[in-house]
């Protein structure tokens, strides 16, 4: 198994001319990328940016970002990838877990980082990577020729990345994954997708989302192209894909059934994607979706702190996420830890065959750690069941997260906002089960002793320290929450029913994004 460094330069040797992204018209061949990796390397390297230094990157999605993260990773950096949709709430968090030594920023981002920066008592260098007027951000220009650099010996087991949790019982908590862990996700996602020479990726997701740093992987794993765009529209998707040519489509539950929303057209089943492959595919609309858009659905699962493919569904059973791939062993247990029988529920539990497999622990966090890594196996949170051929269902989440376009929410994280509103005495955020096939947040609010606020005014103040995709749809206000013995909030026990809910979408109010 090789390094990233050690893939670009055999793609380099073998298809210097092949194109590896096209990119608004442009593309960039897997010799171009090698230069342009390496002229990156020797500039972050003048810099003071080495092996093990902690590295925050809050950027769109652009073949610049693709070579400035190669690169650093190739020089043996270590990689938080920050959501563009952050505020300064979010970035705070980010910033005082991490402790990053070196901030590479959006200038569009910059206010937000500046203000969280202050926040978080921290004073990093930023730099940017496009010309900029803010004193603070310092520009690096990665298209200097300069000699190449020294890299570090290839060593799969350091830890190439950061990757933060929903924080669904506290505080995010960043996961340490090893390049290991991404090669293997990437070898197995390729195995899920069925890469063929020929192949063309099309990567919509932004890179603060490991799935499309997979995508990359499978590019450098074997010699095919990448069709990238800097976002996903459900209106335009399928006709990017057919300008891209792109033959691989990568999903996510919401992803799919934003797609099958879309008016039927004549041309839906005229596009060149011969597999949609990813997790969450919902069961209801798995044979819909393969028939209106005449593409083979493949199904996974995998979370950060195992694997990102620790399953595999390659027949095509509906709704299930497969078996265990060949890194994995895997079962369903109660409580106790005890294994269960089939079509009975209990937690999805995965065990690594290897070391460096699954994440090496949460970052400073060894209590967590042993929390989740016990006896060399990953308890993963999420409930399921098998069935008598020892295929896995996913059933659900025992963590309190929620799921809404795409992402991973910590209900915590939310409550935390909307609790700092001085209107607000306490708050519980519960998932609702969204047409679209993942979920909705509700907001249940208990308002301080002789206070008033209305729902609009609680939605506003939580565009100020939450992204988008994190704002309540639905906002209710309770004369007291129900507790249990140890006076916490019994979130099972709030009303189910959406009647007299306050809802955003009907308000008519647009969220900023």
């Amino acid at each position: 198994m090789k390094t990233i460094a050690e893939l670009i330069e055999r793609q380099a040797g073998e298809r210097r001319d092949a194109p590896f992204l096209t990119f608004e018209g442009r593309t960039m061949n897997f010799g171009e990328l090698h230069r342009a990796v390496g002229c990156a390397a020797a500039s972050f390297h003048a810099e003071g940016f080495s092996a093990g230094k902690r590295v925050m990157i809050m950027m769109g999605s652009s073949p610049r970002h693709i070579v400035a993260y190669l690169a650093l990773v190739s020089l043996g950096c270590v990689i938080i990838e920050v959501s563009v949709h952050f505020r300064r709430n979010g970035i705070q968090l980010q910033l005082e877990d991490a402790d990053p030594h070196r901030l590479i920023v959006d200038p569009a981002h910059a206010g937000d980082v500046l203000a969280a920066m202050q926040d978080a008592g921290c004073d990093p260098p930023i730099y940017t990577l496009t010309r900029s007027d803010v004193p603070a951000l310092k520009h690096l220009d990665l298209d200097l020729d300069r000699p190449p650099v020294p890299l570090p010996a290839p060593n799969l087991d350091r830890v190439q990345s950061i990757s933060y949790t929903s924080g669904t019982t506290g505080r995010p908590k960043g996961v340490m994954l090893t390049e290991r862990f991404f090669q293997i996700g990437a070898k197995n996602a390729g195995l899920l997708a069925d890469v063929r020479a020929d192949d063309v990726l099309f990567l919509w997701e932004p890179f603060y989302h490991v799935a499309a740093w997979m995508t990359v992987l499978i590019a450098l794993q074997h010699g095919v192209r990448i069709a990238m765009v800097d976002r996903f529209s459900g209106s335009q998707a399928w006709n990017q894909i057919r300008e891209a040519g792109a033959t691989l489509f990568h999903y996510l539950g919401g992803a799919m059934n934003i797609l099958l929303k879309q008016p039927p057209e004549a041309c839906d089943t005229a596009n060149p994607v011969r597999i949609a492959w990813g997790a969450a595919a919902p069961a209801r609309s798995w044979r819909e979706f393969e028939s209106r858009f005449a593409v083979r659905i493949r199904e996974g699962y995998g979370i950060s702190e195992a694997g990102n493919f620790t399953h595999l569904n390659l027949e095509g059973r509906v709704g299930s996420i497969g078996t265990p791939a060949g890194e994995f062993d895997s079962w369903i247990a109660d409580d106790d830890g005890k294994k269960l029988p089939p079509r009975t529920v209990g937690e999805i539990v995965v065990r690594p065959k290897g070391s460096g497999i699954a994440m090496a622990g949460y970052f400073r966090d060894p209590t967590k750690t042993a929390e989740v890594l016990r006896d060399g196996c990953v308890y993963t949170g999420d409930l399921g069941y098998t069935d008598k051929d020892g295929f896995f269902y996913y059933s659900g989440r025992k963590k309190d997260s929620l799921r809404r376009r795409g992402e991973n929410i910590s209900a915590w994280e939310v409550e935390r906002v909307v609790n700092a509103h001085p209107a607000v005495e306490e708050s519980a955020v519960v998932g609702v089960v969204s047409e679209m096939g993942e979920q909705e947040i509700r907001v249940f609010v208990q308002l301080a002793s002789q206070q008033r606020l209305e729902p609009l005014e609680l939605i506003k103040w939580c565009e100020h320290d939450l992204a988008y995709y994190q704002i309540p749809r639905y906002v209710d206000f309770v004369p007291e929450f129900p507790r249990g013995p140890t006076q916490r909030i019994r979130k099972a026990d709030l009303a189910t029913t959406l009647m007299g809910s306050w809802d955003l979408e009907k308000s008519g109010y647009k969220v900023r994004r």
